[in-house]
């Protein structure tokens, strides 16, 4: 993929092919990823040697249209299929996209980070509902019945325990103490991931993982090894 742009009076263009896609979950606040630490996290894989992508999903920040799941999987395959090799980490409702396309050709591994293995783990929709009419962090929801059940229809196609088997080179990292997403929903995809497989328990962790330097380092690690363990598991505190 290329970018085309202007520094000043000089024409630029940038190639690349090989990329780090970082899948937000469902906001909590209105405003783009660029507002949000998503673009600390990518600047500090940049950094480290590894290029990387932050984008909106359908329905929230600066992108348009209207939030559905099935959007966006529409979304992550149209961003992956532009490049030539893909590491995806995936956040929260992140990784429900992210699981189900993760066997394209040109995904290279899969981490998942706090994401739900199944319908029945997202127990706090009602609360997700009133912060997303009441902040506009989500476009386009409805109702709260209607929101409820487009989720749940998409879920039972889309739910990360039915596809995770079809991915590659797959990190599950869960905190013992996330009160949004149960820490058994990591331990189940763990399960049903193929080997290689890699499983990081943070112990004392939220849901909010990715604000863990402790937690990005382990994940920018195993993205970093090409000589995947075949099933590894590890365990960090926070």
């Amino acid at each position: 993929m290329h970018f085309d742009t202007t520094l000043d009076r000089t024409f630029l263009r940038l190639n690349v092919e090989d990329v780090v896609v970082f899948c937000h979950g469902l906001p909590y606040q209105p405003g783009s990823v660029l507002e949000k630490s998503y673009d600390k996290l990518s600047k500090w894989f940049a950094s480290l040697g590894k290029s990387s992508l932050i984008f909106d999903f359908s329905g929230t920040g600066l992108s348009r249209g209207n939030f559905s799941l099935s959007s966006w999987v529409e979304d992550l395959e149209r961003v992956i299929d532009r490049f030539y090799k893909v590491d995806i980490v995936a956040f929260s409702m992140g990784g429900v996209p992210a699981s189900y396309i993760s066997s394209k050709e040109n995904v290279r591994s899969l981490c998942l980070v706090s994401t739900p293995c199944c319908f029945d783990h997202v127990t706090i929709l009602d609360k997700i509902y009133l912060n997303a009419r009441s902040k506009g962090s989500l476009k386009g929801i409805g109702s709260y019945d209607e929101f409820v059940s487009k989720i749940r229809m998409d879920m039972e196609r889309l739910e990360p325990l039915r596809w995770i088997g079809n991915s590659r080179n797959t990190m599950i990292v869960h905190g013992t103490a996330d009160d949004t997403i149960p820490f058994e929903s990591g331990k189940m995809l763990f399960s049903a991931a193929p080997r290689p497989k890699y499983f990081l328990k943070v112990v004392n962790g939220g849901h909010a993982l990715r604000q863990k330097i402790e937690v990005i380092r382990e994940i920018f690690n195993w993205i970093n090894d090409d000589k995947k363990e075949i099933e590894g598991v590890k365990e960090i505190v926070v």
